[in-house]
């Protein structure tokens, strides 16, 4: 326990201790064997090289081809954005077309050109039949009405 000494210490400073000597070994000699199988193990021998480099190789094929379908991805979202840009504006124009449309020919002047010009009338209640629905959208008629 010659080298593991604790002394007390008084005050606020701590005193010279002697400094422990440590024995100085001197280099093993490795074997010629020995060093040339830690050579072979860390250094980078021709296999791995050239697995490395295919890895890299991989590795920058995969990210080209993710960039390119990045920029597709991006020009079919702005392809289609313009599509429904156009669709909006051809939307807003047909409305304006069916509204001018509706608003040129007028239900009212049909129905007096029609009781006027072509002597309709309103159906009366002996001329309108109703029929019981299957819940169809459609009625198959088999017999004549009259």
């Amino acid at each position: 326990m010659a080298g593991n000494r604790r002394e007390y210490v008084y005050g606020n400073t701590a005193r010279a201790l002697r400094p422990i000597e440590k024995e100085v070994r001197s280099p093993k000699r490795v074997a010629h064997k020995t060093r040339r199988h830690i050579d072979r193990d860390t250094g980078m021998n021709p296999g791995f090289m050239l697995f490395m480099t295919l890895a890299m190789v991989l590795t920058g094929i995969v990210c080209v081809q993710y960039i390119r379908l990045q920029s597709s991805l991006t020009t079919y979202v702005n392809t289609i954005s313009s599509m429904e840009r156009e669709l909006q504006g051809l939307r807003a124009e047909n409305d304006d077309y069916e509204s001018r449309i509706k608003g040129a020919i007028g239900l009212e002047n049909i129905k007096k050109r029609a009781m006027d010009e072509l002597g309709m009338t309103y159906a009366s209640d002996d001329q309108i039949v109703v029929y019981n629905s299957d819940g169809t959208d459609y009625v198959r008629q088999f017999v004549s009405l009259e």
